[in-house]
């Protein structure tokens, strides 16, 4: 089943991590490595911000065993910076997809994830949207990665959006979140998708799913994997470590193990910490308030 469902968090490269997940003196370079021998899969954060080099990506290939999975997230330079207009973003979309090619090629590369901006409206934007998808390279539709989208605006719950996302068989990202309506909507069933955001007052990712949480998600978690063939499930509330407990306890509710649990961490004590952030989530955050 871990092969089938994937839980793991967005990102890894948090020094807050350090203490209640990663060793204290373990080098920031062997953080991938760490994580990899706990979890199956990683939503990368990073691409979101910038293009890696391609020798980058070529490390994340060789530091990750052969059956581990990413999600990569497209960068803001195409979804934010240029609204996904294709005069606009073509030329980045293919330099991106350039520097994804050692994951691709290794097979480790499970989807791309199109998260959409606030100030992206259905409206104004579908168009874009659908002239963005026509032009995609890749055949998502049979084959990975897939192709996964995530509104972060109501005027986008609507069912001519979900029609046409199951129509072109691309993946609706559920999101739990304050701003949005937690559906759990299957567009393909090849592949579901859930991010965990969080419900923290500054910013949505500062939150704990608590033990009782964690139940009530798993029950809706089970249908869509009862109705999906393989889906991807990320904790974003990276704060503190609460996204590597809560991600642990979703494996555990779900009886999926852990390849190596990491036996020095109790999951109950890991607890909040404060002034510590990694600054590129940390910019995230503040981009979206």
């Amino acid at each position: 089943m871990a092969l089938d469902v994937l839980i793991g968090t967005s990102g890894w490269s948090y020094d807050e991590w350090i203490g209640p997940f990663y060793p204290k003196g373990l080098r920031k370079e062997d953080f991938l490595t760490y994580y990899s021998q706990v979890f199956y899969t990683n939503e990368i954060n990073t691409t979101f911000y910038n293009i890696p080099s391609i020798n980058i990506v070529r490390n994340w290939v060789k530091k990750t065993p052969e059956k581990f999975r990413f999600c990569a997230k497209i960068p803001k330079a195409i979804t934010h910076d240029a609204k996904l207009e294709l005069n606009r973003c073509l030329k980045s979309l293919d330099s991106f997809l350039k520097a994804m090619q050692p994951l691709m090629s290794s097979g480790k590369l499970l989807a791309f994830l199109v998260q959409l901006p606030p100030f992206f409206k259905k409206e104004e934007n579908l168009a874009d949207l659908k002239d963005f998808i026509e032009e995609w390279p890749l055949d998502y539709k049979h084959d990975e990665p897939y192709l996964v989208i995530e509104f972060r605006d109501l005027s986008w719950m609507e069912e001519e959006v979900f029609n046409y996302l199951k129509k072109k068989k691309l993946t609706y990202c559920a999101v739990i979140e304050p701003l949005l309506p937690p559906r759990m909507d299957i567009t393909n069933k090849d592949f579901s998708y859930i991010r965990f955001h969080g419900y923290g007052k500054n910013p949505w990712f500062d939150y704990d799913f608590n033990e009782e949480e964690i139940k009530k998600w798993a029950l809706k978690v089970k249908n869509m994997i009862n109705n999906s063939n393989k889906i991807g499930i990320y904790f974003n509330n990276h704060f503190s470590g609460y996204a590597v407990k809560n991600s642990l306890m979703m494996m555990r509710e779900l009886k999926i193990k852990p390849k190596n649990y990491p036996e020095d961490i109790d999951l109950l004590n890991i607890q909040k910490k404060t002034g510590v952030y990694s600054k590129d989530q940390k910019g995230l955050d503040d981009f979206l308030k």
